[in-house]
């Protein structure tokens, strides 16, 4: 996802000289690839952290939590993280929802997030609490269709764009 300076915030799966099972965790780089750098929870073996998205106006991210080697579908508890205590501080972590079944968080706000739960949408506030907005119908769900990345139809600003820092006249 690119966050409002323009880099891009992803998660990484570290398998090079770590266990295969533990590092999954965020980074940034600029577009072009280079400035690649830990983000969030590297330090700290564990849990995997997707769908990370930018709080509008806040120096926060939410994410999925996903416990252990991660879930079907990306399930997971919806977290919240300061970016401000820097990447390996764990109290920067705020798990709001400690159900494990949401996927996909979307900030609205810094109170206010859309995720979905298998054939529902739901908004989840600060708090962790939720309410129903859209069910598929039982004949979809009967079928199997759960509801994925859930997305307001909005403008929103435009990110900085960042001038590629790769030479490639050298490569």
């Amino acid at each position: 996802w690119v966050l409002p300076d323009g880099r891009i915030l992803y998660t990484r799966w570290e398998y090079v000289d770590r266990s295969r099972e533990h590092f999954h965790h965020l980074w940034t780089m600029n577009p072009d690839g280079t400035g690649q750098m830990a983000y969030y929870g590297n330090m700290h073996p564990g849990d995997v952290f997707l769908d990370a998205k930018p709080v509008p106006g806040r120096a926060k991210i939410v994410m999925v939590n996903s416990p252990n080697h991660g879930r079907a579908e990306h399930e997971g508890r919806i977290a919240l993280v300061r970016h401000d205590l820097g990447p390996d501080a764990r109290e920067a972590q705020e798990i709001i929802n400690p159900g494990q079944a949401f996927r996909d968080p979307y900030p609205l706000s810094e109170d206010s997030f859309l995720v979905a739960q298998q054939d529902r949408l739901l908004l989840m506030n600060g708090r962790g609490e939720t309410r129903e907005i859209y069910r598929l119908s039982a004949e979809l769900a009967q079928g199997g269709a759960w509801l994925h990345e859930p997305r307001p139809l909005r403008p929103r600003p435009r990110a900085p764009v960042i001038s590629s820092r790769v030479n490639w006249r050298e490569s």
